[in-house]
């Protein structure tokens, strides 16, 4: 977690306690709506997946509309092969490796394609900008059915 990255409506992050050279911190669970108000400020996280009756995970850019994610990708993808039409799991975080302290939030739902005019609660949507070289003229968009989060924080002393 870097400085700009904080709990909602909190101040900069404190350092974890340290006993014995091992850093503590406390698990807070968050609400869903701290889940997706730090969701929206993601860019990048892992798309998991079933592929071939394997699991599998790929890193994705990311955008939230609506209670949607929405993750661009080309024709001919592993995303259009085997995230579309099924039930997938997205999962971000920011963790700061030095203080051990960030947060994490992961989403379960199905998937389908937003197609080019369609809508998400009757209003247009800016689909992401991918990252990835090549066109992405598609989206993969993920109904956000069960989202759970953690907070990773200084112990309550």
């Amino acid at each position: 977690m870097t400085s700009t990255d904080q709990q909602p409506g909190s101040a900069a992050p404190p350092a974890a306690a340290e006993s014995d050279g091992v850093r503590e911190v406390s698990v807070r669970v968050l609400d869903r709506q701290e889940c997706l108000d730090l969701l929206a400020t993601a860019q990048i996280g892992q798309l998991v997946f079933t592929y071939q009756a394997m699991p599998d995970v790929l890193p994705v850019n990311v955008a939230v509309a609506d209670d949607v994610l929405l993750i661009p990708f080309a024709d001919g993808s592993m995303i259009e092969r085997a995230a579309r039409n099924t039930v997938v799991a997205f999962h971000v975080d920011k963790i700061d490796e030095d203080t051990h302290l960030g947060w994490s939030v992961t989403v379960v739902g199905r998937s389908f394609e937003l197609r080019e005019g369609d809508s998400l609660a009757g209003r247009q949507v800016k689909k992401p900008k991918a990252w990835m070289p090549g066109r992405h003229d598609r989206t993969l968009a993920v109904a956000l059915e069960r989202v759970t989060g953690r907070y990773l924080e200084p112990p309550v002393k």
